[in-house]
Formats: C-alpha cells, sequence, structure tokens
C-alpha cells in the first residue's frame, strides 16, 4: 500500500487528520515505523538525518517516509490538489514558564536566480503557498539529537485568511519591496532586515557556493534567497493560534484601513514625527511620565508614549523583530554613548560559524526605530525618528572580520593584564574597530584568573565562562559610536 492511500491528497481536513497522528512520535519512531529503503542500513539513515550540518532535514523526513512523496523544490503547494503547503518547523520553550518562540524563520518559497520575478503578489507561486500552511511543530531541545525531538502539533492555518488580514497588507508591501530590489539589479543588496513579516533569507550552505548570476543584473552574482515568514511573526503566530496564547500586545496600527494609503514603516514614522520639536519635558507632561533620578529607560518610555504603546511588546515590533532604540546627541553633534546588544555565551560563540551566529542573525534580521532627541539650550529636544537596519556591504565585510577577531581572542584564551585598580584585556576596542567591538554589559565587575578571584561583582549574575576555564565579567556586541553617526540622516544633526 502506498503512503498517499492512507489519506485523501485532494482535501485539506484528511490531510491535517492524517498529520495528526504524527502527534506523540519522534523523528526516529517515524522513519523506523516507515522505513523501507532497503539500500540504505537503517542505521545510517538515522545519522543521516541527526547531522545538523546535513542535507537531510527533518521536513524531508516527513515527506518522503510519512506523507510517502518526494521532497522536491516545486513552487506549487506540497499537495496541489488540496492545496496545502507542508511546514515542518522547530519552536522553543523560554524560561518564562508557558511561553514559546518559533526556533528559525519559515522558508515558504524559492526566488529565482535564472528568470523574472512576479509582479503581482496576488497571483504569485508564494501567495498560493501562503493560503494553506500545515504546520508541523516539534520540540527543540539543546542537547538533545535532532531525530529524538518529539512532534507536538500539526494544524492547518492561512495567513491569507480573515484572521491575518492586517498582516497580508504588510507582507504584500514586504513583497513589492523585495521584488523592486530584485528588478533593480541588486538582489545582492537584498537583507531580511529591509522588510516588517516577509524576508528575503539566504538559502544555501555557505556564501560562496550559494552565489548565482543575477537575471537583472548579469554582472554582480547573488545570494541564493527564498521567501520567508520572519522568526518573530512566526513566534507571534505560534503563540497566539497553536497554542491560544491570550496575552495582549499594544498595537501601533488602531485601525486596519490606516494602512491602505501608507507602508507600515510609513505610517509609524508619521505617528511619532508629530512630536518633533518638543523636548522631554513637554512630553513627560504631555504623557504624564516623570523622570524620576534621572532614569535609564526614561527616553525610551518617552518614545513608546508618541508610538502609543507601553514598550517594545508591541504587536507589530515583536511579529517584525523591530527594537527601538534612543539616540541621544549632545550639542557638537556627538552621540553620548555607543549602542549595546545581548550578551554572547563565551563557549557557544567559539563555536559558532559566521553566517550561523546570533550575532550574524540578529544584524542581518533585526530592523531598529532610532528614536533622535539631541540636547539644546532648551535641553534635550526630540528631533525625530528613522528605521535602520545593518547593510549587507557591512556585515558581509568588515562586521564579519570584526566578529572573526573577537572570535579568534576568545578561542585563543583571553589575555589579562591585572593592574592596582583595574584588570585589562586584549578584547578588541572601540578605537580599534569600525563597526563594532565586545566590552562588558553589566555593572558588576568580577573575574577568576588562573583561579584567582578579582573584584567585587556576583559569580553566575555578572559573568560567564571562556573557553580555557577562566571565568570574566559578561561582555556583548556594541555599535561604535562614530558607525552610528554615520548612519543617521543629517537633518536630525541640525
Amino acid at each position: 500500500m502506498k503512503k498517499t492511500d492512507l489519506y485523501d491528497v485532494s482535501n485539506p481536513i484528511d490531510i491535517e487528520r492524517y498529520a495528526k497522528e504524527l502527534i506523540g512520535k519522534t523523528f526516529k519512531q517515524v522513519l523506523e515505523e516507515n522505513y523501507t529503503d532497503n539500500e540504505i542500513v537503517f542505521e545510517e539513515k538515522v545519522e543521516y538525518y541527526t547531522n545538523p550540518r546535513g542535507k537531510g532535514s527533518l521536513g524531508n523526513l516527513i515527506e518522503k517516509y510519512y506523507f510517502g512523496y518526494e521532497p522536491n523544490s516545486s513552487p506549487e503547494p506540497d499537495f496541489p490538489e488540496a492545496g496545502v503547503e507542508l511546514k515542518v518547523t522547530p519552536y522553543e520553550a523560554l524560561k518564562k514558564k508557558g511561553k514559546f518562540k518559533a526556533g528559525e524563520r519559515l522558508v515558504v518559497s524559492m526566488i529565482p536566480n535564472d528568470k523574472e520575478v512576479e509582479d503581482e503578489f496576488n497571483s504569485s507561486h508564494l501567495i498560493r503557498k501562503l493560503n494553506l500552511i500545515l504546520l508541523v511543530l516539534y520540540l527543540r531541545k539543546k542537547g538533545e539529537k535532532r531525530v529524538d525531538f518529539k512532534i507536538d502539533y500539526a494544524k492547518l492555518f492561512s495567513v491569507t485568511g480573515n484572521a491575518c488580514k492586517e498582516d497580508l497588507l504588510i507582507i504584500e508591501s514586504d513583497y513589492n519591496k523585495i521584488v523592486s530590489k530584485i528588478k533593480q539589479g541588486k538582489a545582492h543588496e537584498l537583507s531580511e532586515g529591509d522588510t516588517v513579516y516577509l524576508g528575503a533569507c539566504t538559502k544555501g550552505a555557505t556564501a560562496e557556493k550559494s552565489l548565482r548570476s543575477q537575471f537583472y543584473n548579469a554582472e554582480v552574482p547573488a545570494k541564493r534567497r527564498a521567501f520567508c515568514l520572519k522568526q518573530g511573526y512566526m513566534t507571534y503566530l505560534i503563540n497566539k493560534y497553536i497554542f491560544g496564547d491570550i496575552d495582549t500586545y499594544d498595537k501601533i496600527i488602531k485601525q486596519t484601513e490606516d494602512m491602505y494609503e501608507l507602508d507600515f514603516e510609513s505610517y509609524v514614522l508619521e505617528k511619532i514625527n508629530k512630536f518633533v520639536g518638543r523636548n522631554v519635558q513637554e512630553l513627560g507632561g504631555l504623557f504624564g511620565i516623570e523622570n524620576k533620578e534621572l532614569a535609564k529607560n526614561y527616553y525610551s518610555q518617552l518614545a513608546f508614549a508618541m508610538l502609543g504603546i507601553k514598550s517594545n511588546n508591541a504587536e507589530e515590533f515583536v511579529k517584525a523583530n523591530i527594537v527601538v532604540k534612543t539616540i541621544r546627541f549632545t550639542e557638537k553633534n556627538r552621540l553620548e554613548e555607543s549602542m549595546s546588544f545581548p550578551t554572547i555565551n563565551f563557549k557557544e560563540f567559539a563555536e559558532e560559524e559566521w553566517e550561523d551566529s546570533t550575532a550574524y542573525n540578529y544584524f542581518s534580521e533585526t530592523k531598529f526605530l532610532f528614536v533622535i532627541f539631541k540636547n539644546t539650550e532648551k535641553g534635550y529636544i526630540f528631533k525625530g525618528a528613522q528605521f535602520w537596519n545593518m547593510p549587507v556591504a557591512d556585515l558581509e565585510t568588515i562586521a564579519k572580520e570584526e566578529w572573526l577577531d573577537a572570535q579568534r581572542v576568545v578561542k585563543e584564551g583571553v589575555k589579562f593584564k591585572i593592574e592596582p585598580k583595574r584588570i585589562k584585556n586584549n578584547l578588541l576596542k572601540e578605537k580599534k574597530t569600525k563597526i563594532f567591538h565586545l566590552r562588558p554589559h553589566s555593572g558588576g565587575s568580577v573575574y577568576v584568573i588562573n583561579g584567582k578571584k578579582y573584584g567585587n561583582g556576583i559569580l553566575g549574575k555578572h559573568t560567564d565562562v571562556l573557553p580555557n576555564g577562566d571565568i570574566m565579567t559578561k561582555q556583548s556586541f556594541w555599535l561604535n559610536k562614530k558607525y552610528l553617526l554615520n548612519k543617521i540622516d543629517d537633518k536630525y544633526k541640525k
């Protein structure tokens, strides 16, 4: 009996019914129950799907051995007669009980390099794949083999349905931006940070191997890319529609109709820039926000208030992985401080490959909303806001080199110079870099070098363990002040 005899290939509900029989099983169990290939020893096949760097994805395993069709790169849905696209994707449990996040972006459809891209979103291959998706979710846990991950959910979902009506307007706008850039011969400049919910993610083992000639610009090769739903957007979808998370989010867009005339970024900028020219005292009074003892988050509170939200937890920002960052200029147009990002884990950092690294993913996928204040004789004045994401040209050249330099120091062993009042190290400093540098993230300073403790910080809370066993204050990447200054529009410096 063929696998396709076990379900109706033309009926979405029956395909979902058959998929739900996967729930509770590990990928190894699915393989054991359905393996019929006599040419390859079963254990070798298990090893093939266990290898995280192998070509055999867990989705391919489900397609071939459970649903009974060969994995392919067809632009049509996986079950064409039913119009259903199968997506097998991981989710992860967060430390906060009952909270989850998508394990990765959801790759939907390849972007062609060798032919024209489709102009019309509503008649594209992409929207046919978004119409009806069968999501098969498995829980990914650190330390477990891939084949031992357990499948927990199988559910039909439509990105084009009424539940995602507002999202679809933004996705269509994203599609148009990506297509426009490709048709301008700038596919090599595409970045996930260019767009809001729909991204153009890289597809290929390495940058060199994934390079292809552009249809619209034969002179400059570009990485192979695919349309994808961003990780932040997938996190929102699975929490709301799979796990039934009833948490309420602030919303930037109060009425769907507001989006018909403007794209999302223009809408946000129009909303916040209404307050340009007001000083922080005026804004604080307007929104009832007191600046108690010069609170560090005071400017962030003002930024959120101008947007009509309470925190960075706005629904659209969560979906789009947009991070609000306040920036303050001195009267002489200098930045008051560099910009910090999440702490790194030294041992994980030492083992990462650049294009799979935490830093690369963060800066390639994240879009920032800079909310800019300038110090004047009237105090700090709100000058305006701009969206920004790190250009591919910066990310894949200078940023990569500086990241590799920092990694080399950590892998070889950070060298310390112990002085009476401070401990110096040989991590690359701001003066020696162009884009970013590593420096302490927390206020507590503490080290354990060759078994001897220095400083009065709290071990564990303020520290991380280096690959050689030494312990030092937690570090994070910081964007350099000069680099940031050059990325901010000159009109905000006047």
